[in-house]
């Protein structure tokens, strides 16, 4: 189905500025809507339904606005856009920010094994554009870069790859063969050996890894001093 920019898409381009409009990416420090736009080309170019494509432009705002903001801005969706777009938009929502960032993530990834359609193929292109990113400032600043984000490189990794894992399992492979290109890309990069400098100070006694048994998931995952580090 060609998506054009119909009324409604356009109020959702306005909407998704409205709401992003003073913030910046942390990866690339660009325009933060930028990112949804980007969600919207990919999502028009699979042929999403109109629906979607409106969800992939305001994937982010519930998360993106204060606690008290999120109530009237849930109802300004359900009524502008209708119910099916609230419910894509919900589906890829962290809906508890409070939370540490791990049970974040593992919570997202519970529900997107079963999430619908609509929101698979939206996580998908979030993830796509998040992903091209990701390996474009990797490859510009080199480890410099990941003190960009609140998680750690290997934080990061361990969900790429679980997400990665859950959309290839759901979707048909038209939808994740740009997302499977940046990945290996990724990994390409991660088996480069670290400089020195980064290793100092992560061995404990005898040479191994100090960690805390809390993260012992994330290091089995992708441990630091592995092919991929």
């Amino acid at each position: 189905m060609a998506i054009f920019l119909t009324p409604r898409i356009r109020d959702a381009i306005f909407l998704a500025v409205r709401i992003h409009s003073n913030m910046t990416r942390k990866g690339d420090g660009l325009p933060y809507i930028t990112h949804p736009i980007a969600v919207f080309g990919l999502l028009t170019h699979w042929g999403a339904n109109e629906d979607t494509c409106i969800a992939g432009l305001l994937h982010d705002v519930i998360e993106d606005v204060p606690e008290d903001q999120k109530g009237p801005l849930r109802e300004e969706i359900k009524l502008t856009f209708g119910e099916a777009v609230l419910d894509i938009v919900e589906g890829v929502t962290e809906q508890d920010k409070t939370l540490p960032w791990k049970e974040r993530k593992k919570h997202y990834l519970e529900h997107l094994k079963g999430a619908s359609q609509p929101c698979l193929l939206v996580s998908c292109a979030d993830m796509t554009h998040n992903l091209i990113s990701l390996v474009e400032g990797y490859k510009k600043e080199g480890e410099e870069f990941w003190k960009r984000f609140n998680a750690n490189k290997q934080w990061k990794v361990w969900f790429i790859d679980r997400r990665q894992e859950i959309l290839k399992e759901r979707l048909d492979a038209k939808y994740t063969q740009e997302l499977d290109m940046y990945a290996a890309e990724m990994d390409r990069l991660l088996s480069q050996p670290l400089p020195p400098e980064y290793l100092v100070g992560m061995a404990g006694e005898g040479g191994m890894l100090i960690m805390d048994p809390l993260y012992q998931e994330f290091w089995n995952h992708c441990m630091l001093i592995r092919l991929r580090y």
